[in-house]
Formats: C-alpha cells, sequence, structure tokens
C-alpha cells in the first residue's frame, strides 16, 4: 500500500498475532525497539500504567501491548507523520481500548495533565545534538536521530515527574552515550538499579546501553547492578542465549 508514489509503505510482521505499518524509506522497526520492550517487560512485568516517550510509529508500544495484556500503555509522539502510522498500527491491531495516543512535545507539561503516576515509563531519545552531523533530508529520520526536541535530559525529567514510588523507568541511548544518560539521571533524581550493555558480539564495542532505576527516595539503595548483553554469539550467526530469550518473550514470527 502507498501513501503516494514517494512515499510508499509496508506491512510487516510485529509478532505472531501483530502487525507494523512502516514507510519503506523511513525510519523502520529494528533491534533496539526489540531491546527496548523486551528488556522493560523484563523489569517491570506487573506494570499495568506505562508511558511510552517519543513512541514514533508505537512498535514499542504495541510490543508492550502485546507482552503485558493487562497493561494499558499512553504513547507520545511529537512528529506529525509517526503518529499518523501509530494510530494506523494501533487501530489494525485492535488496541484502541488499551493503548493512548497523544500528539505533542513531551516537554509541555500540558500534555500529562491529570495522569496518574505511571508503573513503568520507557523511551529511546534521540542522541545527536544538533551540529553534530549531516541532518536527514527525510523529516521522521531527523527526529528520530536528532534532539529537534531534547534529548535524555529532556526524558529523565519527565520521567522523575510522572513515576509512582514504586514506578520504574526504562531507557535506551546509544553505545557511547552512557555517561552522559548517567548524569541526566542524577540530575533528575533518578536512581539507577541496572545499567545494560549491549554488543553485537563478545568483544565488540557496545552498540546500546539500556538504563533501568527508580525515582531517588529516602531509604533507597543507590547500588547499580552491570550486564552485559550481547545479541550474537562468539562464532557463526545464531543469537546468544539471553537475546534469543528476549525475543522468544516478544512472540516475535522470526526467531
Amino acid at each position: 500500500m502507498k501513501t503516494d508514489d514517494e512515499d510508499p509503505l509496508e506491512r510487516v510482521p510485529l509478532s505472531r498475532t501483530m502487525t507494523l505499518w512502516q514507510r519503506v524509506l523511513g525510519h523502520k522497526i529494528a533491534s533496539d525497539d526489540l531491546l527496548l520492550a523486551g528488556l522493560a517487560a523484563m523489569a517491570s512485568p506487573n506494570a499495568r500504567h506505562l508511558l511510552d516517550l517519543g513512541t514514533g510509529k508505537g512498535t514499542v508500544a504495541l510490543l508492550l501491548a502485546g507482552i503485558l495484556p493487562e497493561a494499558r500503555i499512553v504513547g507520545v509522539e511529537a512528529f506529525a507523520q509517526s503518529m499518523d502510522l501509530a494510530r494506523r498500527n494501533v487501530s489494525d491491531n485492535g488496541l484502541e481500548a488499551r493503548v493512548e495516543l497523544r500528539l505533542g512535545d513531551l516537554r509541555d507539561d500540558l500534555l500529562f495533565s491529570g495522569d496518574e503516576p505511571f508503573d513503568l515509563i520507557t523511551g529511546a531519545p534521540p542522541f545527536m545534538p544538533l551540529g553534530s552531523g549531516p541532518m536527514p533530508r527525510d523529516g521522521q529520520r531527523a527526529a528520530g536521530r536528532f534532539e529537534l526536541r531534547g534529548g535524555i535530559e529532556a526524558y529523565a525529567a519527565r520521567a522523575r515527574g510522572l513515576l509512582g514510588d514504586d514506578g520504574r523507568f526504562v531507557f535506551l541511548m546509544d553505545g557511547g552515550g552512557r555517561v552522559r544518560a548517567e548524569h541526566a539521571m542524577r540530575q533528575a533524581g533518578l536512581g539507577l538499579d541496572q545499567v545494560i550493555t549491549i554488543s553485537p558480539r563478545p568483544g565488540r564495542p557496545p552498540t546500546y546501553v539500556v538504563l533501568i532505576g527508580q525515582r531517588n527516595q529516602p531509604g533507597r539503595s543507590a547500588g547499580t547492578e552491570e550486564t552485559v548483553l550481547t545479541m550474537r554469539e562468539a562464532e557463526g550467526e545464531g543469537w546468544s542465549p539471553g537475546y534469543l530469550k528476549l525475543r522468544r518473550s516478544l512472540d516475535l514470527p522470526w526467531l
């Protein structure tokens, strides 16, 4: 199916029960979506009130809806083209009763007026400051990579104000962004419980880092667990046991 001759869409399998519309020439589902959704569900398996910041076309929100069938999810996205796809994806998968989508800038307090505290907040912030590289001509790609409306600092500040007492945040950053991300957590008043470094193979530089934690509270332990997740085995092309477990938890149609 096509939006027009120059901007075709494709419908791809998301899980064994869900599908996803995405732009052929735009931002597509990738391993960062799978990692964020899978690790978030593992970190907070009993979450019932979720917020996905920068939800894009809805990939992570839909995956979480599948793995946490009792959860209700709010997805916030500022880029209108991505929001149009997210709405279509939610509708096509029959999730309107469980997934609420809001178009707007996550830094806008009015966007969250009246919300109850969330059990789980997820996000994969853009990590390239303006001027740090060539801006993609495609608006969707630009919004996904460059901090047009803030980066990890804005995500951390928003999470601090919306997390419940026992709520958890799970944020995914690029592999080189750990120091900056940890600083953003401290500045926002968030404590880190776990840092998961994700590499394509053993011994390779990290591709992503996932930060998991809660709001800082009196008496809360400040210890941080360090974990490494490799996506593939050292030899051959097979998935590592840890990454295969994550993929199976998401009920992916391809393993």
